[in-house]
């Protein structure tokens, strides 16, 4: 997804300066911490909750019409109001803001007294405010908010705790960002008002110019045959130690096992963001997937093709699922009420059978583990501590081309009229769920 903007406040301890290390966008929207603000040294800005906060500049590349904020925190200390301003304000972890309406698109997300996270978000006439999940002090939290024409959504830790329908956008003034307090009631476009300081430490702050849902962790759902040293078993019968066919080598033992289970049916509109893709029986070619195969929209699954060899070097390339919507037999699946997502994670991200069609394990990179649930990411810090580690780089099993040539790769495909799975004769799978089968590797 296109990502404008990355603060992790990796910079030395007592750095003055955060820089934006996202520069996809062709420009780095670096900040300043301010009245004491600073960095930890370990990948986290240092708020002391009385007077400091960090700022970033206007930048019209933020008047977004479509986006998503995400943001990673630990709160050491309840706040004691409820309101994104005045002198009580509540602890506020984002504010583009300023007194009044004005042109629309003033957007806070900031914490109540009862430990919910709440967002405020005008049109230029009206706020409207969502709220939901629980904080916890002293624990690493992860909110996502997403608006765009035609609604909005706030998750926490994971879970979708509020939607709405409303029309709204971040465009319409021309405000700097503030992180770690409020400039509600401040002048238009100066920050010369700023109240609600944040008491604690924020690991991230990420602006991206598309919606970012719940379910952008990649997952297959419950009843999914996967293929072991002993035949295919399913997916929720699965034990953390079971040993697991590779496509890359022998078996590997499944160190973690996540579990996620969401009733559709009562979900309001972000409910269709949540909803796994179904590739049916044969669409991804050569009879893969042998069953049909329902996994989380942003799952990946390996495209082995001519195509992709003449687009990146390598005729093994894995591609999200939804990116794979645009061909015959994969869809997002509408008549689904519930369902349960499983994430499986190894020593290393692999390539593993899902009903017979070569896929991804769970990938996990500094960006997947802050969407991560709280109690989650602890288990998983647990077992891999170097993850916590700003120096770690996650390695993909094959590459991950960037999503708008996923995109192209798929049209390609189905320009051409040729499968996004291929089989290569002589290049042999190291394990492979049925004789014959053979793939081109890099």
């Amino acid at each position: 997804m296109p990502r404008l903007a990355l603060w992790t406040f990796d910079e030395v301890p007592g750095s003055s300066v955060g820089a934006d290390s996202e520069t996809s966008d062709g420009t780095s929207q670096n900040g300043t911490f301010q009245n004491g603000a600073t960095t930890s040294g370990s990948g986290s800005g240092v708020f002391n909750g009385s007077s400091d906060y960090f700022e970033i500049p206007y930048d019209p590349g933020f008047d977004l019409d479509t986006g998503s904020v995400a943001i990673t925190f630990t709160q050491e200390t309840a706040s004691t109001g409820n309101d994104p301003w005045g002198s009580g304000a509540a602890q506020t972890l984002f504010s583009r803001d300023s007194s009044g309406f004005d042109g629309g698109g003033h957007l806070t997300i900031y914490i109540k007294a009862d430990g919910s996270v709440a967002v405020r978000h005008q049109v230029p006439d009206q706020s409207f405010y969502y709220k939901g999940g629980n904080v916890t002090l002293g624990e690493p939290t992860t909110v996502i908010y997403t608006w765009s024409p035609t609604g909005s959504q706030l998750v926490v830790d994971g879970v979708v705790v509020d939607t709405g329908t409303e029309a709204l956008t971040m465009a319409g003034n021309s405000e700097p960002i503030v992180i770690g307090a409020t400039q509600a009631v401040s002048g238009d476009g100066t920050a010369d008002i700023v109240q609600g300081f944040f008491d604690g430490t924020i690991e991230g702050v990420a602006i991206y110019d598309e919606n970012v849902h719940a379910n952008t962790i990649p997952c297959f759902t419950k009843g999914t045959l996967i293929l072991t040293p002993r035949g295919e078993r399913p997916i929720e019968t699965l034990s953390v130690g079971d040993l697991v066919c590779t496509a890359d080598g022998p078996p590997q033992r499944i160190r973690w096992i996540g579990v996620r289970r969401l009733v559709l049916a009562k979900a309001s509109s972000g409910a269709d963001n949540l909803r796994p893709v179904r590739i049916a029986a044969g669409a991804l070619g050569n009879g893969l997937p042998k069953r049909d195969l329902r996994v989380s929209r942003h799952h990946r699954m390996l495209v082995s093709s001519k195509i992709a060899a003449r687009m990146f070097g390598s005729r093994t390339v894995l591609v999200a699922a939804i990116k794979l919507t645009a061909l015959p037999g994969i869809s997002i699946d509408e008549k689904i009420r519930d369902v349960e997502y499983i994430h499986l994670m190894f020593d290393q991200h692999q390539v593993i059978f899902a009903e017979s069609a070569p896929t991804e394990s769970f990938y996990i990179c500094p960006e997947s583990l802050k969407m991560v649930p709280s109690a989650s990411r602890q288990e998983i810090l647990a077992i891999f501590p170097e993850l916590s580690s700003i120096t770690y780089v996650a390695k993909p099993a094959q590459p991950i081309p960037p999503d708008r040539l996923q995109k192209r790769l798929v049209a390609r495909h189905l320009n051409n009229n040729k499968p996004v799975f291929q089989m290569f004769d002589g290049e042999a799978l190291p394990v492979r769920p049925d004789p014959g089968l053979h793939l081109a590797t890099s």
